[in-house]
């Protein structure tokens, strides 16, 4: 039976110092004077909250009165023929709150946390919720998976910071909604680019866009091969996606998306100590290269949705599916899992003159086909020793309504979610079924005096075990943990964001604390072993978000943002009963700094990154620490235009690590042995050219 979010734990602790302290800023930020006069400046590089609906949000409420963190970006033609964009890490540094760590590992994939939700993760991503082009690649389980995304063709980010399971259920203390859909009258038709860089890597990318009156579709392909700058990382990735949309009638349409994606090498080098990555970062951990570890992998998801609209309301029906086939050599053992999974969700909306209201229903389903080996060397199957089905069902009922009262808005929403966890091997000492069920209400209010968006909300999310997590156990074999349940989060947050001068000058600042309790918390009994999980106490995360950005002149543009976080363990403790009260939550960053300058001259674009990351911790004792780092980042092109064949050519070069500096990208949280350390190039380049048709 799920604990239920205890909001009447606490009542006391919503208002404590630090929080008053923090609206008390707000407030007083509030009441600076700000001018609004008029100086319309056209750039598509600035970050601009546009008045569309919050996609990330599954609500009725526009961008410019949501009252949440939340933060996008946007990238136009120029932009996305300018860098290479390897990793998601390069778009999200221009949001505070999230933190991308590109491990130099396909075979894990990219470490992503927001606000420090998701710091358990050995692989994929945990705790938030990530979509792309309206289909949620985090399952029924709250898995995510990120290879099938190629963030070279990301046109939009839009994140939502704070927790978000009125809205997204289960796995939402955070939302990264990601759109490849280009603005059609703006984009060319045809697009090629191909490049090479540091490390053996090439790329070729391919897109195309079509219109007409009733139906836009757009389609991208890419290929990438690349040696990796560790031993033994190598890997070959081919990627495919498409868009589009049909009018249907003049009041109904349908839009429809796909994705794929085939990666048949992504070996995995495995994480270094301190001395090895301080040493000899490239170097191979030899067991893994023994064991042939690394992943295969094959995946296709598609859906539709249809709208309507009534004199009684706007009816939305989206369905999807997904279909994933892993093999997965480690050390320990073999894994394969064929997965099919999917969704269906149904809302209604409905507005007044200053109410809105939506209803909706929702199902999810995962089917996973699970088989493991023993690993008796070069990825060589030996016996048996979990081979089950195991089915995900989750069911849905939630409301949002928004209220609108002068410049005040207040959205409210509530979920109800039942998942249930079965397989078909039942053991004497393990379960085969679990239930959990959670209800997850959020309450917002925002102020709108001109242009500056006041806001305040508090929300919840929890967070249930995955399979993969409820199968990995001391002992293994068939069937479920029977000990592991959700773990819980309360997020309060409020803030301000807006802009001087019609957006020459914008700025974000939000004030947050989470109230994360049940961790689970991840854990290795011996070198090379699987990963168990654990409930394990309380954490607290507290921490200011802030962001900058100045449109000094038309071809010239200035942003920085900021994340600060306290992230400590309030009530917990290791597996051998050691307290862990008032240790730093490993995997989390107390400070970090992005900064960007991009300057436009004609038709040159140059820009210069530069990121800061403070030490933290990798391990809950706190007694192995990652080294700060700072990094700069250069990117040059130039772009011409041939009128009479209607033809434009992009040149770039990308230059990462300017000064070449010696640091580790990313850590696996808890590792036994003290290997934590992931390390990141040193100073390494991409090149190429890209041709708009």
């Amino acid at each position: 039976m799920i604990n239920q979010i205890r909001l009447a734990r606490r009542p006391l602790h919503l208002f404590n110092t630090s929080i008053r302290c923090a609206i008390l800023c707000t407030v007083l930020f509030a009441f600076f004077p700000i001018s609004t006069q008029a100086q319309e400046i056209d750039d598509s590089l600035k970050v601009n909250l546009e008045p569309i609906e919050v996609t990330a949000m599954h609500s009725v409420i526009t961008s410019s009165d949501a009252p949440a963190a939340l933060s996008t970006v946007s990238r136009n033609l120029m932009d996305i023929n300018s860098s290479a964009t390897l990793s998601l890490e390069d778009i999200s540094q221009q949001m505070p709150g999230i933190w991308v760590n590109d491990r130099q590992n396909y075979a894990l994939g990219e470490r992503l946390t927001i606000r420090g939700v998701g710091w358990r993760a050995a692989f994929g991503v945990r705790g938030v919720q990530v979509v792309l082009n309206d289909i949620p690649l985090t399952v029924a389980d709250g898995q995510t998976m990120l290879n099938i995304l190629d963030p070279a063709f990301i046109r939009r980010a839009e994140l939502l910071r704070g927790p978000a399971a009125a809205y997204w259920g289960n796995s939402s203390g955070g939302v990264l909604y990601l759109s490849t859909k280009p603005r059609y009258e703006q984009e060319s038709n045809f697009r090629l680019k191909t490049m090479a860089g540091s490390f053996g890597t090439q790329k070729v990318e391919s897109e195309f866009s079509i219109r007409n009156p009733n139906h836009k579709m757009t389609g991208y392909t890419s290929y990438l091969n690349t040696d990796g700058y560790r031993d033994y990382s190598a890997a070959q990735v081919l990627r495919s996606g498409i868009t589009g949309s049909v009018n249907l009638t003049s009041n109904s349409h349908l839009k429809y998306q796909g994705a794929a994606i085939y990666m048949p090498k992504a070996q995995h080098p495995s994480a270094l100590t301190s001395s090895d990555a301080q040493n000899n970062p490239t170097k191979a951990v030899s067991s893994f290269v023994d064991a042939e570890a690394g992943k295969q992998i094959m995946q296709g998801q598609a859906g539709l949705s249809y709208m309507l609209q009534t004199d009684a309301g706007i009816l939305n029906i989206t369905g999807y599916t997904i279909y994933r086939d892993l093999t997965n050599p480690l050390p320990f053992g073999i894994i394969t899992v064929g997965r099919l999974a999917g969704g269906l969700r149904a809302t209604f909306d409905k507005e007044w003159d200053s109410l809105k209201l939506k209803f909706g229903v929702e199902s999810k389903f995962q089917n996973d086909d699970r088989e493991e080996f023993v690993n008796i060397g070069d990825a060589t199957r030996g016996a048996t020793t979990v081979e089950q089905v195991e089915q995900v069902w989750n069911q849905a009922i939630f409301s949002t309504a928004t209220y609108s009262l002068g410049k005040f808005n207040i959205l409210g929403g509530l979920r109800y979610d039942r998942i249930n966890f079965s397989t078909d091997a039942n053991t004497a000492s393990q379960t085969g079924n679990r239930t959990f069920q959670s209800m997850s209400p959020s309450l917002g209010i925002n102020y709108r005096p001109g242009n500056q968006n006041i806001f305040a909300n508090l929300s919840t999310s929890f967070e249930a075990p995955t399979t993969t997590e409820l199968v990995n156990r001391p002992g293994s074999g068939n069937g479920f943990n029977s000990n592991l349940k959700p773990e819980h989060t309360l997020g309060l947050e409020t803030g301000i964001r807006g802009n001087i001068l019609t957006n020459t000058f914008t700025y974000d600042l939000t004030f947050y604390r989470l109230w994360i309790e049940d961790l689970l918390f991840p854990y290795q009994l011996e070198t090379d072993g699987p990963t168990f999980y654990k409930n394990q106490g309380e954490t607290r995360h507290t921490g200011v978000e802030a962001q900058l950005g100045w449109q000094i002149h038309q071809n010239l543009k200035i942003s920085a943002n900021t994340t600060v976080t306290k992230a400590e363990f309030n009530r917990a403790q290791t597996v051998d009963s050691l307290s862990l009260k008032g240790n730093e939550v490993p995997g989390i960053a107390p400070f970090r700094l992005n900064g960007k300058a991009s300057w436009t001259p004609g038709n040159f674009l140059l820009s210069l990154n530069y990121k800061h990351v403070s030490s933290y911790m990798a391990d809950n004792l706190n007694t192995a620490k990652n080294e700060a780092y700072n990094i700069f980042d250069a990117s040059f092109s130039f772009r011409k235009l041939f009128n009479s064949q209607g033809v434009e050519v992009q040149p770039f070069i990308n230059v990462n690590n300017l000064f070449d500096t010696r640091y580790n990208g990313s850590v696996t949280v808890n590792a036994f042995g003290g290997r934590y350390f992931e390390p990141a190039p040193g100073r390494s380049w991409q090149a190429g050219i890209s041709v708009n048709f």
